[in-house]
């Protein structure tokens, strides 16, 4: 159980979202992790339909199987929706059982093309996770204007979040 899962938390697609996940997974392999990168768009569409209320896909069950059982770490990467996080990392917290959960560890980065960096949406996401009995660390680094922090060529984070998030990343393999 030293994996690391990194949850890119919408299923939005082609985000700056996904892009950190990407990145952040990136950097723990750099560090010697093994790490596995889900991202919500990988959720079925109808997955309200299909997955709540003690039904379950084999979609989902595939995913659960790959990315939770097994897994002791996790990172939220998660933009700000409506001054929170996104409802479909509500539903997906939502529709895994609460046991597989329990003493776990989780980090969390905010993303908001906005100047708090889903600061609201990490306390949010604090809440329920502590509820679900996960230890969130500390530090959660908020990336605000998430759109002017790439290079160039859309697809790498510029050298000062790279060194934000790296400090993030060897504290959480300490974790």
């Amino acid at each position: 159980m030293n994996t690391i899962t990194v949850i890119s938390g919408t299923n939005r697609p082609n985000s700056y979202t996904r892009l950190v996940a990407q990145e952040y997974a990136k950097m723990l392999m750099d560090s010697g992790v093994e790490v596995k990168l889900l991202s919500l768009e990988e959720l079925p569409n109808d997955f309200i339909a299909s997955d709540l209320y003690g039904n379950r896909s084999e979609t989902v069950e595939t995913i659960i199987s790959e990315f939770i059982n097994n897994v002791n770490k996790f990172v939220f990467v998660v933009p700000e929706y409506n001054g929170s996080y996104p409802g479909i990392v509500k539903l997906f917290l939502d529709a895994i059982p609460p046991r597989m959960w329990n003493s776990k560890k989780a980090s969390i980065v905010g993303v908001s093309t906005g100047q708090a960096g889903n600061l609201r949406g990490q306390e949010h996401l604090t809440g329920v996770l502590n509820y679900l009995k996960v230890n969130v660390h500390f530090n959660k680094p908020k990336l605000s204007l998430v759109d002017r922090l790439f290079n160039e060529d859309k697809q790498t984070l510029n050298d000062d979040t790279r060194k934000r998030l790296a400090e993030s990343v060897s504290q959480l393999v300490e974790f």
